[in-house]
């Protein structure tokens, strides 16, 4: 494990229902029986190499904190370049733009953006009912609901008609099948492979989600996707091959290829 410490001090915070400061504004506290108890129980859990995300249920992403559990990928700060990128390019945040994200997992790029633009509409796809269900819970608690709609879909077959998108972004399975034993056991063994699993080489539902989503983008539109950063090259050729204009690969926190986004031409 990278960060016991850390990882101690969050489980022991989140076991007397505390801010993470508040530990070391206190730090002879004595646990009671039952709360030691309880603190035992999460660290088994960690030890076991379940993410702390999970044991607590939930995660910070952008300026919020998200529910989240085993049927949902933890938001990772990489993705935030998603974020940043629609962010950049749609620089009016007074506008109605209209979002797609598809593969919503716990909502928390597309509540995000909602909350950037109030006003501002979205739909979120994802093909697993529980985690139709997790965004759900997050749009109620961060008070975007009446922006947002919830869908359970593979990729854009259950998306209602006559709907067309000012941003589309996704950040979809993109990991090959073979790679997934190599993954860190908090991956491999807790988060869901549903969201993880691309295909033979990773890039199954990029080859079918790019072209389809071209379709739907207003003209001007703007489709963003997540990818490993070896994929830079295939995934490109996906965005050209569909008729997308201005396309371009952006770095990530890590400062590695992680966003490919390109744009629908106006009429």
């Amino acid at each position: 494990m990278d960060t016991p410490r850390l990882d101690a001090e969050l489980l022991l915070a989140d076991t007397l229902r505390l801010q993470r400061i508040g530990l070391f504004l206190d730090p002879d506290r004595p646990l009671t029986g039952d709360e030691l108890k309880a603190f035992k129980e999460r660290l088994k859990r960690r030890e076991a190499r379940e993410p702390v995300a999970y044991i607590v249920g939930q995660k910070d992403f952008w300026k919020h904190s998200f529910v989240v559990n085993c049927h949902v990928l933890i938001p990772r700060p990489e993705t935030e370049t998603l974020l940043e990128c629609v962010l950049k390019h749609l620089a009016d945040r007074r506008a109605e733009w209209h979002f797609l994200e598809v593969g919503c997992g716990s909502g928390a790029l597309l509540i995000s953006l909602l909350k950037e633009f109030p006003q501002a509409t979205g739909i979120g796809l994802d093909i697993s009912q529980q985690a139709i269900d997790i965004s759900g819970i997050n749009g109620q608690r961060i008070e975007v609901q009446h922006q947002v709609r919830w869908i359970q879909s593979d990729l854009l077959e259950q998306l209602p008609g006559h709907q067309s998108f000012d941003a589309i972004v996704s950040n979809p399975p993109y990991i090959a099948r073979s790679r997934l034993p190599g993954l860190q056991p908090e991956i491999f063994l807790h988060e869901p492979h549903l969201a993880l699993d691309g295909g033979k080489d990773g890039l199954d539902v990029l080859r079918r989600l790019v072209p389809s989503a071209f379709g739907v983008l207003k003209p001007g539109g703007l489709l963003a996707v997540e990818m490993d950063s070896c994929q830079k090259q295939e995934v490109e050729t996906y965005f050209h091959a569909a008729g997308y204009e201005a396309v371009e690969t952006l770095h990530d926190c890590h400062r590695v290829p992680r966003v490919v986004l390109g744009h629908r031409r106006f009429i």
